[in-house]
């Protein structure tokens, strides 16, 4: 039985957004705005920055500890994800079950044939869980993702659903 849960963002996780985006973690690897403040949260949860769709991880006792999304569908039908846990929530296998979860949503969903993440080639914790899950490396991205304050080198991984 899992142990996590996805669900539709609300407005009532700003807060607890706006304290997981504290976290060097979080922004080290991340695109987030630096400094985070709850005015971005509050205007992420509004769906002020545009996404395909967003949800709440939430562990076994229906408590927030990350954030999942597609952040845009491609013309080739592959859909773009993206993710980040709170410190509380790591090392428990949230982001293993939100792919898989995620991926259970992409099926029923006419637009998407394939996800595929963009992930620092630094970023050693996050490939391993995609490629946990099925995603498998598919090329060097054209693009560069953070680092902390560098832009680093990054990949595609890609799941074929």
């Amino acid at each position: 039985m899992a142990s996590h849960s996805i669900r539709e963002i609300a407005l009532t996780d700003a807060s607890w957004i706006y304290e997981s985006c504290q976290d060097e973690q979080i922004q080290y690897w991340t695109t987030i705005p630096r400094p985070y403040l709850l005015d971005h949260a509050e205007s992420f949860v509004k769906g002020e920055f545009p996404e395909y769709k967003i949800w709440t991880i939430e562990d076994e006792n229906l408590q927030p500890v990350g954030v999942i999304s597609i952040h845009s569908v491609n013309e080739a039908k592959v859909a773009d994800i993206g993710y980040w846990v709170s410190p509380w929530g790591r090392g428990k296998g949230a982001t293993k079950e939100a792919l898989r979860l995620v991926e259970n949503y992409a099926k029923n969903d006419p637009n998407i044939k394939a996800l595929s993440a963009c992930i620092s080639d630094l970023n050693a914790v996050s490939r391993k869980i995609v490629e946990s899950v099925g995603f498998k490396w598919v090329e060097v991205a054209d693009h560069t993702c953070p680092a902390g304050t560098c832009q680093t080198s990054s990949s595609i991984f890609l799941k074929v659903i």
